[in-house]
């Protein structure tokens, strides 16, 4: 059941583009405030903990694929 939280259109007047527009101009302001140092080892540790994200979230080595015999005639 989608909750006002897990279905933004049930939000009233809210704008996924222009929430989007905001977030995206807000980070570009924080990294351009930085110097070129700052920044590299922000966004490398940025990319450090999406890359642990995933590693958390990635499918086990098995497949979860279900397999069916086909009908015997």
């Amino acid at each position: 059941m989608a909750t006002p939280t897990t279905n933004p259109e049930s939000i009233p007047g809210f704008d996924a583009v222009a929430e989007s527009r905001k977030w995206r101009e807000a980070t570009s302001r924080r990294l351009f405030a930085m110097s070129r140092e700052e920044r590299m080892a922000y966004l490398s540790a940025a990319r450090t903990r999406y890359l642990a994200e995933m590693k958390e979230h990635a499918a086990p080595e098995e497949s979860c694929a279900v397999r069916e015999e086909p009908p015997k005639p």
